[in-house]
């Protein structure tokens, strides 16, 4: 299950009501990475119960930023490892303190 709708980012809220169960060894990804994320919640409840490989849209979102900044600045930027993880810290700090 997949939320690609902006609920949780743009506007409050999840497109599933807190009744709905997610499929038994299934994948929830949450596209959003910032806002309440309701969805990403509900999946992370989940989880155990479920079997649920939950994805966190965060990861998306910043590899898809430094892929840009990479090749508008044509510079050198790990997908993955310390330096990554810095920059992930550093860009999420900034999102938090602008949301």
């Amino acid at each position: 299950m997949v939320n690609a709708t902006g609920l949780g980012k743009d506007r409050p809220g999840s497109p599933l009501t807190d009744a709905a169960r997610f499929p038994q060894d299934g994948i929830a990804w949450d596209f959003n990475y910032r806002g309440d994320l309701v969805f990403l919640d509900q999946a992370r409840a989940q989880r155990d119960a479920r079997e649920l490989n939950v994805v966190d849209g965060w990861l998306y979102f910043i590899h898809g930023w430094t892929r840009v900044m990479a090749e508008v600045f044509h510079i050198d930027i790990p997908t993955h490892g310390p330096a990554f993880e810095r920059l992930s810290r550093i860009a999420r700090d900034v999102t938090k303190e602008t949301a």
